[in-house]
């Protein structure tokens, strides 16, 4: 029979004072973890910092060098948000590409931000989304490498700081900084790496894997390419650590299989669907074909980066502003091999150090490019360039782990440095401190610079739209969208609360016969009759086939309206209406633009 006690058992008056006392000597969450949030809120400054021309007036204004990134991303954060509230698949959307849609998984949605972000979308907007988001992940990068290296490599709290300040505010981050979300919110992935070292020395390997598989799942949905080069990273890092150290690596063996085994087991069953419609769903592509080969000039490794103090030129040398990969100059490489040598008998920052340089040999791609010619010179990566997946990588990326090494190798050094005891007539940790601000102070970043966002014409913001066209019928802009030089449509979708579709679009689909990926997908009569308008100057006269087949595309796409917009289509607008008022009927001007009304030819 079990007794229960009716009351709860009193402790003596003198064992009561004990734990009264106690409790009050004990210090509170926020006394234990001050200095934590003091780095924290330092790191916080350095995101606003670098986002200090958007936060002026934010959700008014984008990166000026984010090209139609950013467009695309406030796109993304506001379409995950109407699938998530209003319960929609949010691995497929036909907002754009009307009547084929397109593959949310297989693109850069960033639902993994979108879900956090939420409140922020619905009370202030995505733009406004965009640059909490970039701050954030800045500033959380940061501070999830500095609780790496403080409190899992033990290295000195200043030390940790600079590491992680160094891996998240990189130059090569920071361009990034100007487009990318998903390549800047990277606060997962230290997370990853500390439970992926647990493994290693743990006596509860299941409750870490546990942690380490909802850790897996969350990168997949801000970024797998990330997420896919973090994988490589450690494993090349534990194949690394492993050559002559049989012994050790041996007894660490069962708690690491077992770690892993359970993070597969937590993050497969979760992301099977998400992955099967990522590679089998509608608008699934085979690999991202030529846009794979962004790779890095040998050049680049030793120039600055237009963002940085070291740059007085501004020229860009890279592919774009958002590509600029390397851009190290030249006393970190210097500085970088000296502590190679100078620690090659420590374990970890020898295998560090080689983890990055292959990283950094890789991202130059199958063939080494120097100020941009062709050496003939065959490059690391033409060993993995056919292999599935790994074929569709932007490798020139890959010095993303470069940058998270020489982090590393910087605090292991600066933590020697330290720790060592003060040479009696060298001034050793003086001319540290001169060597780190030689090779770090010219890489330190400057505000990204900022533009306002175009006004959205009157008929949208006014809602006249409506009288034009219905909720979920398609709207068709003139001229149409095109990924480098005209995305304006997204914006006015988003600032429409999502109520119509667009034809065609901004985003990553499959293309011809073997189905590789393209940033739009092929234009439709409709686009090739107006964009020949657009080339010409002139007006057209379609043929009876063509005719056919633009009301046809009209009917399948459900469009109700044609609206003409912009300077473009002002200066173009007598030979649009000779072109499309024989086809469509009579344009007519409401608010700010031109409308052609085709309901009554597609029903």
């Amino acid at each position: 029979m079990s007794v229960v006690s009716a009351d709860p058992p009193v402790a003596s008056e003198p064992e009561a004072h004990q734990e009264r006392a106690g409790a009050a000597a004990r210090p509170s969450w926020l006394r234990r973890h001050r200095t934590d949030l003091l780095v924290l809120a330092g790191y916080i400054a350095a995101g606003v910092y670098l986002y200090l021309h958007l936060w002026v007036a934010p959700g008014e204004r984008r990166p000026q060098h984010s090209y139609s990134d950013f467009f695309q991303f406030e796109w993304f954060l506001t379409a995950d948000t109407r699938a998530l509230l209003g319960l929609h698949n949010p691995f497929f959307n036909d907002l754009q590409n009307a009547s084929v849609g397109v593959n949310m998984m297989a693109n850069t949605s960033v639902l993994g931000l979108a879900v956090p972000l939420l409140p922020v979308t619905l009370l202030f907007g995505a733009a406004t989304s965009f640059v909490v988001a970039a701050t954030l992940g800045f500033a959380l990068t940061a501070f999830g490498w500095h609780l790496v290296l403080h409190r899992d490599l033990d290295l000195r709290r200043s030390a940790a700081v600079l590491g992680g300040a160094f891996i998240a505010f990189a130059p090569p981050l920071v361009a990034h900084g100007n487009a990318h979300l998903n390549m800047v919110s990277l606060f997962v992935v230290p997370l990853i790496v500390r439970y992926s070292l647990r493994l290693f020395r743990t006596e509860r390997p299941v409750h870490d894997g546990l942690w380490l598989g909802a850790l897996i799942v969350w990168q997949c949905f801000i970024g797998e390419e990330v997420l896919l080069m973090a994988a490589l990273s450690l494993a090349f890092f534990v194949l690394i650590y492993a050559i002559r150290n049989t012994a050790g690596v041996r007894a660490m063996v069962r708690p690491f299989l077992t770690g892993i085994g359970t993070a597969l087991a937590v993050s497969l069953p979760l992301l099977a669907y998400p992955i099967y419609w990522q590679f089998l769903g509608t608008q699934s592509y085979s690999n991202i074909g030529y846009l794979a080969y962004v790779t890095n000039d040998l050049n680049t490794f030793t120039e600055y980066s237009t963002k940085s103090l070291g740059n007085d030129s501004g020229v860009l040398t890279s592919t774009n502003y958002a590509e600029e990969n390397a851009y190290f100059g030249w006393a970190l490489p210097i500085l970088a091999i000296a502590i190679f040598v100078w620690l090659w008998r420590d374990r970890l920052a020898r295998t560090t150090a080689i983890v990055g340089g292959l990283f950094a040999l890789m991202s130059m791609g199958p063939e080494i490019i120097l100020h941009k010619e062709h050496t003939g010179w065959p490059g690391l990566w033409r060993l993995f360039v056919d292999v599935p997946l790994l074929d569709s990588m932007n490798v020139g990326r890959f010095t993303f782990v470069t940058v998270a090494a020489l982090g590393v190798m910087l605090a292991v050094a600066t933590d020697r440095i330290l720790r060592a005891a003060p040479h009696p007539t060298v001034p050793v940790r003086l001319i540290w401190a001169g060597a780190l601000a030689a090779a770090l102070v010219p890489l330190l970043p400057v505000p990204l610079p900022a533009v306002g966002l175009p006004p959205v014409p009157r008929f949208i913001t006014s809602g006249h739209y409506r009288e034009y066209v219905a909720e979920n019928h398609t709207m068709v802009p003139v001229p149409p969208i095109d990924a480098n030089s005209n995305v304006l449509p997204l914006g006015w979708q988003v600032a429409a609360g999502m109520d119509f579709r667009l034809p065609e679009g901004y985003f990553m689909g499959p293309v011809g016969e073997e189905r590789e990926a393209d940033n739009q997908p092929p234009k439709g009569p409709t686009s090739t009759l107006v964009l020949r308008v657009f080339g010409t100057g002139k007006a057209v006269t379609p043929t009876a086939a063509q005719r056919e087949a633009i009301l046809a595309e009209l009917r399948r796409i459900q469009a109700d309206a044609l609206v003409a917009y912009g300077p473009q289509a002002k200066t173009r607008l007598p030979e649009l209406k000779a072109t499309l008022d024989p086809l469509l009927g009579p344009a007519k001007q409401v608010d700010d633009v031109w409308v052609w009304d085709v309901r009554a030819l597609t029903g």
